[in-house]
């Protein structure tokens, strides 16, 4: 299985767009800890989870406007 470090390496290589998204901090109880990374891709299309949930909709949607 590739890492997200690999796919990060493949998309810097290509021509595809896409945002990484990492979780910076957290406070009280939070699905995923700091250092939680998930890739956006242009498309739409994601690649690991930065927690699900609305959190997680918001982040596509900010990433998919930087895009």
């Amino acid at each position: 299985m590739e890492s997200i470090y690999q796919k990060i390496i493949r998309i810097e290589n290509g021509s595809q767009k896409a945002a990484l998204c990492t979780i910076i901090s957290t406070k009280g109880s939070a699905p995923r800890k700091t250092g939680a990374k998930m890739i956006v891709y242009k498309n739409g299309t994601v690649d690991g989870s930065i927690g699900g949930g609305a959190l997680e909709k918001k982040v596509i949607e900010q990433a998919l406007e930087v895009i």
